[in-house]
Order: structure tokens, then sequence, then C-alpha cells
């Protein structure tokens, strides 16, 4: 049994991003000088989507009385629009950034970003330098983590990917990047015995029903009122930059307002959680190592009509992750095919198709009352359903509180 590690929701807010972003530029717009207010205003904007907005917030401001968090935003919001005049710019910004950093943290948020620009600029070596740099910096970071990693995949160079992240790990670090790099290092070296062990899927994923919540007869009624409650949510947004989902409606924070049905079932999923975590067997499997004493459990929902879909992803920020099925189409419960459900493997656009194919996939077919549990670190995707209605599921993550 894993040591018990305590699970506390996400707190929810009173109105959605948008709102909020509407509300701090109205204010911002009556005290043009608060640098403060300039600094929360950037952030909204970014999370909502409007790179160009923070660009043109930014125009007539000194860039030397910026500092490093403010920087970095427009670094990102540069990054973001993927123009090759933008990608040079951020390039400039996290350089910037980088030099008014003022703890090993930042300095290495500003060093990922910088070698994400010179990557996608074509500075290969350069990129490698500062992405190296980053981790010298900060070895938790998960951005460098990530795009190293990626890099060295690029290069054909898994046996480098192996060597960097035995070190990140000599060093106690242990997050689902790391994990899913071993991962497909040792798939790509032919090692698929040890990549499937590292995986963990198939000994750490947990496939069960929610419990009936309080005040509801069945799970059925219980799901058609989260739908309508989900349908109507007042954070309902189509797509958002940087996801994995493609053509989708979602919602980034489904505890907003008044939401009384996402708000059992939460609880209901913290408590699904807990059990399962009880019954794993304690042993020395890296990701076991990692878990947090306490964590947070955050949520968005994902409601996809006939051509939504999500590509190849982990979850970067969770240790523990799931989904839970509130409606499934009546064709992806009873059908034969891979329309509408769920894979887990590893994508062959990183390792090739040949390794790909000797790892294996698993495809599960949802159902509407499912809840579905797996290591954060598990590369997973989803298919286009199809159908006329919409396929709607609450995801989740556990991460370290």
């Amino acid at each position: 049994m894993t040591d018990h590690m305590t699970i506390d929701h996400e707190v929810g807010k009173r109105i959605t991003g948008a709102d909020e972003c509407a509300l701090v530029q109205t204010a911002y717009a009556r005290n043009p000088a608060s640098s403060l207010l300039r600094a929360r205003l950037a952030v909204l904007l970014m999370r909502n989507d409007r790179f160009d907005d923070v660009i043109a917030l930014y125009a007539d401001i000194d860039p030397d009385s910026l500092d490093f968090a403010e920087v970095l935003v427009l670094a990102n919001a540069h990054m973001s629009v993927e123009r090759p005049d933008d990608t040079a710019r951020a390039a400039a910004l996290a350089t910037v950034a980088f030099e008014r950093a003022d703890q090993g943290p930042q300095r290495a948020a500003a060093l990922a970003a910088r070698g994400k620009a010179q990557r996608r600029l074509g500075h290969i070596e350069a990129a490698e330098q500062s992405l190296r740099q980053a981790l010298a910096h900060d070895p938790r970071n998960k951005d460098a983590c990530k795009r190293l990693a990626s890099l060295y995949f690029d290069s054909g160079a898994p046996e480098r990917v192996l060597d960097e992240m035995a070190q990140l790990d000599a060093q106690g670090v242990g997050h689902s990047r790391l994990f899913a790099a071993q991962t497909l290092a040792l798939a790509q070296l032919g090692r698929i015995d040890a990549a499937r062990e590292q995986d963990g899927w198939d000994r750490f994923a947990y496939r069960g029903m929610l419990g009936t919540p309080a005040g509801f007869d069945d799970l059925d009624t219980f799901n058609a009122a989260l739908a309508a409650e989900l349908l109507t949510h007042p954070g309902l947004r189509y797509e958002r930059y940087g996801s994995a989902s493609e053509q989708t409606w979602r919602i980034d924070a489904p505890a907003t307002g008044e939401s009384p049905r996402i708000r059992q079932l939460l609880d209901g999923l913290a408590g699904t959680i807990d059990a399962h975590l009880v019954s794993l067997a304690a042993d020395d499997h890296p990701w076991l190592r990692a878990q947090p004493r306490a964590g947070i459990l955050h949520s968005w929902c994902v409601i996809t009509e006939s051509t939504g879909f999500e590509t190849w992803h982990v979850h970067q920020f969770g240790w523990l992750s799931g989904v839970y099925y509130v409606q499934i189409p009546e064709g992806i419960a009873t059908g034969t095919d891979a329309a509408g459900c769920i894979a887990f493997g590893i994508p062959e656009d990183m390792v090739g198709d040949d390794a790909a194919q000797a790892f294996g996939s698993t495809i599960v077919r949802p159902t509407a009352g499912t809840v579905m549990l797996f290591p954060s670190h598990c590369y997973h995707r989803t298919f286009p359903h199809g159908a006329a209605e919409r396929r709607i599921c609450v995801a989740f993550d556990i991460w370290p509180g």
C-alpha cells in the first residue's frame, strides 16, 4: 500500500477568466500608471489566448521599466503568435528576462523560453545550450526537460535522453515529463519491455464506475444534470492554444461560480482516487517514489462534437491523471472501431512507427459514468467520434500540493 496522500480541491472562483480579464482591463484603463494592474492584465490576456493584445499592451512601455515576470509574459506572447519576427523577438526578450531573474527557477524559466524560440528559429546548438543551462539552474524545470528530450529525439539520440534523465533522477527529480521521456527513449532503443515497465499503465491504471452522488436515484440522472450544468457553463469556450485538444469545446475551471453538480463529482473523484492509491502495492517504481504527500485536484471539461479529438499528450503538471465520462454517444459505447475512444501508447512522430507499433497501444471504450485513472506520464489520445451527439468528459490531475 502506498503512503496516504491528502487530496484538496482546487479553489473555485466566482467569475470566469474572461470576466476577470474584462474587469481588470477596465480597472487598468482607469489607472494606466499601475504596474500591478498591467501585469495582472497581461497574465489574464494570455490565459484567454489574446496574445496580440498582450503585445499591444506593452507597445508604449519602456522595456527597461519591466520586471522579470512581465518581460517573460511578453516573450511568451510573441512566441505564441508563431510569426518568425515575433519568435526572434521572443528569444531576445527571454534573454532580457534571464538578466533580470534573481533566482534559479526564474533563470531556468527564461532559458527554457529562449531555448524554445531558438529551436523554432533553427538554431539547434544554441537551443540545446539554453535548455541544458536551464536545467543547471533548476533541475525541476519541466519545460526545459521536455524540450531538451524532444530535441534529442529529433536528432535520433535516445541514449542522450536516458543520460540526461538519469542525471536529473540522481538529483531527486521525478515528474511526468522525465518519466515520459524515459519511456520513449527506451522504446526507440528497442528495449520494449523496459519501456512498458517504465510507463506502468498496465500496473497502475484504474477503470470503474462512479458511485451515485447524494440526492440522485441513479448515475444516469446525475449525469444528465451534470451535462446540463456543463453545457450552460459561463466558462465554456472553443479550443485553447497550447492544449492537446483539436476542434473541441472546453471549460478550463468547471468549479467556477455556482456549480453544484461539478462539486459533487469532484468529491466523488477524490474518494475514488484515495481508494485506488490505497490499493496500490508499494514498490520501487519511480512513479510511486514521486508520489506527493499532498495533492490538489485540478479539473477541466472537454466537449467534442463529431470532428473533435485529442492528440498524443501527457499531463505535464500532474502526478496522477484521469477522466470521468459524463455523456457518450451511443455509437461509441456499442461501436467496434476506435471512434470516440481513448488510446494509451506512445506517439509515432517522436519514436518512429516501428517503436510505437512494438510498444503497442490499448484502446479503451468509454461509457457514461466511468472513471479512469492513470499516471500523468502515460501518453494518450482520442479519436473523432463522428456522431451528432456531444461527447462530454471531465478530465483531472492530481497536482503536487
